[in-house]
């Protein structure tokens, strides 16, 4: 399931297997950034990611990580983005602290993805 928080009020009250998709794709690495999560520790096997979208707007997801490097593909962040590593797949079991952690994601960069590491 898909949906913008924005128009749902919902924000703090998603449930660890909610979904929202990122609107229209931004123009590569301009406005807003994809999300590589490289996995060092090798115990995150899904994330939770609340963050703005290219278009400004507030949205979530919850994304499975079954590798140690990740491509998140087709969600497009920008600014703070929160993220919550979890244990079992579908944000599923308690969270791994440090959770959340908040990274600035740029808004360009040569790149289309934005590495974000485990530590």
């Amino acid at each position: 399931m898909i949906r913008n928080l924005a128009t749902s009020g919902a924000a703090l009250a998603l449930g660890a297997g909610a979904l929202v998709l990122a609107s229209a794709p931004a123009f590569a690495g301009t406005n807003g950034q994809q999300i590589r999560f490289y996995d060092q520790r090798g115990d995150v096997y899904s994330v939770f990611l609340y963050g703005t979208n290219q278009e400004g707007h507030t949205v979530a997801g919850c994304f499975n990580t079954p590798k140690t490097d990740n491509y998140i593909g087709g969600y497009w962040w920008k600014d703070d983005l929160s993220i919550t590593w979890y244990p079992q797949s579908g944000c599923n079991g308690t969270a791994i602290e440090p959770s959340p952690e908040t990274f600035t994601i740029p808004l360009s960069q040569s790149s289309d993805w934005y590495t974000i590491y485990d530590f």
